[in-house]
């Protein structure tokens, strides 16, 4: 038995307060549904037609258990995660108290991908725990004259709590919510105190190892999952066109499952996301270029023993370790370990390594740290030998740091009272 049968045996058949119905309806396009294609839409989607004061629209009800696992990870595992973890899955320490309990998962199918006042949301899909439940719930309008009755349903349901999670709501589908609240002039149950946007989380971890961070690719880069039966984003609206004109709603379940596996994955993304940032180096969750990631989190946390962590270890993959030579120097230069960060702009002279920078690098700590006078001037020498080849051999535009060179130079030179030339440059390597 369906979810439509279930609640129509609950709830007594036809029309009643709880807004199950079974009656004819013309709609906003024109479509008159009578009895027999409203229940084909209901049984094909596995809906129920409900009822409220601002009208009619469908909803699909799916429950997941304890021990649900979606891509082999068991969602209930969210409640395992650390409060510090989450804040570092937000690069917020406010989210410590951030309460899965009292979230909502939201994400939306619309009919245009670029937004805007047009766009229609005519499927969101919502999650939420019930003690170690989860539930999902999507509101669908079978036209758009159902639109005030789906965000009455989703506004009841969202003011009971104080947090919402997406992948990308923060820059297109509680904006598209909230410019679809204004328009039916209501109030906007999506404005909470918390908003973590998983969008933003996955590229801080995995941009550099992944071409894309898109909700798929995350799926099969970090769970091995591949969705069967999906469906391509900028397909759906043109589905939901058609079905607009001819009431078919078989094409709309590919659509439904979609919105399906959004919602379940960015719970599964969390839990991996927690897992690599708990264990960096005995997680699967973390590999190679992540670790490069990780240390900018860390470091932008202040967590300075992890990042220095992180980052040695990106100074061994290909990809990421010339910038992880210089974000970790410049970290031990900020911490005042400068034995380490010397160290480390040697080795990157000698690898030819971002050379340049780890010359200037050099030339300032020995001027205004070591009083090296010597050791300065032989590094701004070859920092400025460098930009002139540089000049020479590529036409780049490097007349700003010749400039700039010539000056360090020059002032290097007046404090060992070295008498300064017209033209006191002079090649040659210096270290």
């Amino acid at each position: 038995m369906n979810l439509y049968d279930k609640l129509k045996v609950y709830m007594g058949g036809g029309e009643n307060r709880h807004g199950l119905q079974s009656y004819d309806r013309r709609t906003k396009s024109g479509n008159f549904l009578g009895v027999q294609k409203s229940e084909q839409i209901v049984r094909a989607l596995n809906a129920a037609p409900v009822k409220n004061p601002l009208g009619e629209h469908l909803i699909a009800v799916n429950s997941y258990g304890d021990a649900f696992c979606h891509a082999g990870v068991k969602l209930s595992g969210i409640f395992e995660i650390p409060p510090e973890i989450i804040a570092l899955i937000a690069k917020d320490s406010c989210y410590n108290g951030f309460n899965f309990m009292k979230s909502v998962f939201i994400d939306t199918e619309t009919t245009g991908l670029a937004g805007g006042s047009g766009t229609y949301a005519f499927l969101i899909g919502t999650g939420y725990f019930e003690g170690r439940k989860f539930k999902l719930i999507q509101y669908f309008m079978r036209d758009y004259d159902e639109e005030p009755a789906v965000l009455h349903s989703l506004k009841s349901m969202v003011k009971e709590f104080e947090s919402v999670v997406s992948f990308n709501g923060k820059a297109y589908d509680i904006p598209l919510l909230a410019t679809r609240f204004l328009i039916n002039r209501m109030e906007n149950p999506l404005d909470k105190p918390f908003h973590l946007d998983l969008l933003s989380s996955a590229r801080r971890l995995y941009k550099e190892r992944l071409a894309s961070v898109s909700l798929p690719s995350l799926e099969a880069n970090l769970f091995s999952m591949e969705r069967e039966g999906d469906i391509s984003s900028f397909e759906i609206p043109s589905i939901y066109f058609k079905f607009l004109r001819d009431q078919d709603p078989n094409p709309l379940k590919p659509i439904f499952y979609h919105n399906r596996m959004d919602v379940l994955s960015m719970v599964t993304l969390i839990i991996k996301m927690a897992e690599a940032l708990q264990n960096p180096f005995g997680s699967d969750s973390c590999a190679e270029q992540d670790f490069y990631c990780l240390g900018r989190l860390y470091e932008d946390m202040e967590m300075f023993e992890e990042s220095i962590k992180s980052y040695s270890k990106a100074l061994e993959i290909t990809g990421v370790k010339e910038k992880a030579y210089i974000r970790l120097s410049l970290l031990y230069k900020r911490l005042g370990k400068w034995d380490a960060a010397q160290k480390l702009w040697i080795q990157m002279v000698q690898d030819n390594i971002h050379m340049s920078f780890a010359l200037v690098e050099l030339a300032k700590m020995y001027e205004h740290r070591t009083r090296e006078y010597q050791k300065a001037e032989k590094a701004a020498r070859h920092a400025l030998e460098l930009a002139y080849k540089k000049k020479n051999l590529t036409n780049a535009v490097a007349e700003q740091e010749i400039k700039d060179l010539k000056k360090r130079l020059a002032r290097i030179m007046s404090k060992q009272g070295k008498p300064i030339k017209n033209n006191f440059f002079e090649g040659g390597n210096c270290l």
